[in-house]
């Protein structure tokens, strides 16, 4: 799970004529036929939540206002007047209609507002806006004649004017080729990115750890999980915590009490996978001491994530009452939740908790009677 949103990786990037022409070629992005302001804006708490982290200083009224418009546009054909009307209602601030695009694609059901809010930054030169809208392209989520090879051309000549995120999609092409060549030019890309994106970093991380793409080097993907980390990467905590534990590479060098403090970074800064290993770290005393309380914590944080292993584990504990006070309905609301999740391909977290619960099945809560 990568943490960091696009916006606080991409840094600002000068984009050319030509890409902007490009752009700026392509129709207003419509929405669904069905679309209404609901859809756009599913409620106006999410709307206020969003507004919350503070990159949009507009008053969420006129945000209201303008998603309105949008839709009786939609509505009426004549989106390209609504297009015409975005710079002003934003006082210029290309900026500010790029936030904007980010957190309608965040909080709408229907894309197309927000990508059109993309398009629109994109022709006044906002590089992240144009990498939004031409990666948009090349998925097909856009329907435009050549959309995939036109969002590739986009996408690429962001890669080449210095745009990280772009390079990253670039670079991921390249390392998905079947020669040497093509793969080396990806990871060249890759080390070009991580100086502006800790994404980058992440994935140097990754390619080097896995060994799928060059042949595995634990120190270099411990080098790039380091700085990945540093710049804010959460799930990198996760993968240094692992290579200490043991459980990649070198087996006689695990570091317990280090891999330990690596899952806790990670738990602090949101990383699932850290909450969790952390949260059996302390019930099996690897690392620390055993410490149930502090494991049924970091439990507790990756099950609200619905974690599917850490939901079956916090199920077992208070269903089956040893480690901790038996707690009947708390176990079996955490089973239930557990087999929803499923967990793999094959559902086997989900076929655990379904054992789990049939074997306390006949168990009662315990009741009080007051005499």
């Amino acid at each position: 799970m990568l943490t960091r949103s696009l916006s606080q990786v991409a840094k600002p990037v000068l984009i050319t004529p030509a890409i902007q022409s490009a752009i700026a070629r392509h129709p207003c992005p419509r929405a669904a036929a069905s679309t209404d302001i609901g859809t756009i804006i599913r409620n106006q708490r999410t709307l206020d939540k969003a507004l919350a982290t503070g990159k949009l200083s507009i008053p969420a009224a006129r945000l209201v206002d303008l998603a309105q418009r949008y839709v009786d546009a939609n509505t009426t054909a004549q989106l390209e007047q609504w297009q015409d009307s975005v710079l002003p209602s934003f006082n210029l601030d290309i900026t500010a209609i790029y936030h904007a695009a980010r957190l309608f694609d965040l909080i709408s059901a229907d894309k197309g507002m927000a990508q059109a809010l993309h398009k629109v930054a994109a022709e006044h030169g906002n590089a992240d806006a144009a990498f939004a809208f031409g990666l948009a392209l090349m998925r097909g989520q856009l329907r435009a004649p050549n959309g995939p090879a036109e969002g590739t051309r986009i996408v690429r000549a962001l890669s080449d004017g210095g745009h990280p995120m772009s390079q990253i999609v670039v670079a991921e092409i390249y390392l998905n080729a079947n020669t040497y060549a093509r793969r080396a030019q990806g990871i060249a890309l890759l080390e070009q990115a991580a100086a502006k994106s800790p994404v980058a970093s992440y994935k140097l991380g990754e390619i080097y750890r896995r060994s799928d793409v060059v042949a595995r080097d634990m120190d270099q993907a411990r080098e790039w999980h380091v700085r990945a980390a540093k710049e804010g990467i959460a799930d990198s905590y996760f993968h240094l915590g692992t290579m200490l534990a043991g459980n990649e590479g070198k087996k006689d060098a695990s570091d317990l009490p280090g891999a330990l403090r690596m899952y806790e970074l990670g738990a602090a800064a949101g990383s699932v996978e850290s909450q969790y290993n952390a949260g059996m770290c302390y019930l099996q005393g690897r690392g620390a001491a055993k410490n149930v309380d502090l494991a049924v914590e970091f439990l507790v944080l990756a099950a609200a994530a619905r974690f599917p292993v850490a939901l079956l584990n916090l199920g077992k504990l208070f269903v089956e009452g040893v480690e901790v006070p038996r707690d009947l309905r708390r176990g079996r609301n955490y089973l239930e939740i557990a087999k929803q999740c499923g967990g793999g391909a094959d559902g086997f977290i989900g076929g655990e908790a379904e054992k789990v619960l049939e074997k306390h099945r006949h168990i009662k809560e315990m009741q009080c009677v007051i005499l």
